[in-house]
């Protein structure tokens, strides 16, 4: 499992202080796509709303094509309950797991998924995440 945002506690505290919702249709939508991506098993359009650095960092780590790393990562689709954002990044709880999304020259896209909280002020551990 690969360390996401030694920051999360500090970026939970930004959430709060600076009174950012989910309220962003884009981050929406590019959780909402994803999950219904995982949920549908196409693991092609679920690599195709990642980051680019997301995917390529993960196709190198696994050898393999996107797909089949993603597949090989077992990730769960759920229900969507709650986006937070701040500035250009954000978080997306589901019922079965934590995604982190950032901002990109192509919209909203999956940065981190698979991602479980290690500790109270340690980074979260994500089975899928970039640089």
């Amino acid at each position: 499992m690969a360390r996401w945002w030694t920051g999360v506690a500090a970026c939970g505290a930004a959430l709060v202080l600076c009174g950012c919702g989910a309220e962003d249709a884009a981050v929406d939508q590019a959780a909402a796509g994803f999950d219904a991506a995982l949920g549908a098993g196409d693991l092609s359009r679920a690599c195709e709303l990642l980051a680019p650095a997301t995917r390529a960092t993960l196709e190198f780590q696994q050898s393999q094509p996107c797909a089949q790393s993603l597949q090989n990562a077992k990730l769960d689709a759920g229900a969507l309950l709650q986006v937070d954002v701040w500035g250009g990044q954000a978080q997306a709880r589901t019922d079965s797991d934590t995604w982190f999304l950032t901002r990109t020259a192509q919209g909203w896209r999956i940065a981190a998924a698979g991602c479980v909280p290690h500790g109270d002020d340690a980074p979260y551990l994500c089975k899928v995440s970039g640089p």
